[in-house]
């Protein structure tokens, strides 16, 4: 019931803080440990049922060798999780779930360096939440205003409705670039959304 509680009391900001916690602790368990970030969408991520999310932060460790599974797991065992050390014809594959449902994964797969990661509890994934409003809201100002900045410049350098998608480039990297950062991915969305529909509605309109 108690871990009922604290996962549904869960929020994106304490699940990241959470797992940004154990992760330091993990690393400064094995002195010399050197993590090298890796994006989440690259690290192992647990199962995730729909309608969830969960926090996820890892990345590779550069020149540790096998030790640093023994000391991972005395760590990890010392403070009451549940851990599985498996060897897999690809690799070795470590998993401890500690008490409050994160998860610290460690994997090598031949001669790669080993990746760590941690995750934290799914968690209710809300509706809107401030990055994915915020994204809305720019979306729509970046759709209605992107046709008729672009229509501002040199006319003559872009014949007749080409002048009106002229934003469309530089929506295309902001968006991009907000979608392929976990940080910044909610606000992405957003983003991509309403400045599509609006920004492509807009162009149509003004060149027609």
């Amino acid at each position: 019931m108690r871990h009922s509680a604290q996962v549904a009391q869960l929020t994106r900001a304490s699940a990241t803080r959470g797992v940004r916690e154990r992760l330091d602790a993990t690393v400064q368990a094995y002195p010399g440990l050197r993590v090298e970030p890796v994006p989440a969408q690259f690290l192992r991520q647990p199962a995730t049922e729909a309608g969830g999310q969960r926090v996820t932060r890892g990345g590779r460790l550069p020149e540790a060798d096998d030790e640093v599974f023994e000391v991972v797991g005395e760590l990890w065992r010392e403070a009451g999780s549940l851990v599985t050390d498996t060897a897999t014809p690809d690799g070795r594959q470590f998993e401890a779930t500690d008490p409050t449902g994160y998860v610290i994964s460690l994997a090598r797969y031949g001669l790669d360096d080993p990746v760590l990661s941690v995750a934290s509890p799914q968690f209710p994934a809300p509706f809107l939440d401030r990055g994915l409003t915020a994204g809305l809201i720019a979306g729509a100002g970046m759709g209605c205003l992107g046709p008729c900045v672009a229509r501002i410049g040199p006319s003559e350098a872009i014949p007749g409705l080409a002048s009106y998608w002229g934003w469309v480039p530089l929506f295309v990297l902001i968006a991009g670039g907000s979608l392929w950062l976990p940080e910044t991915r909610r606000f992405g969305i957003g983003l991509a959304v309403t400045g599509t529909i609006i920004g492509l509605t807009v162009a149509v309109v003004l060149s027609s």
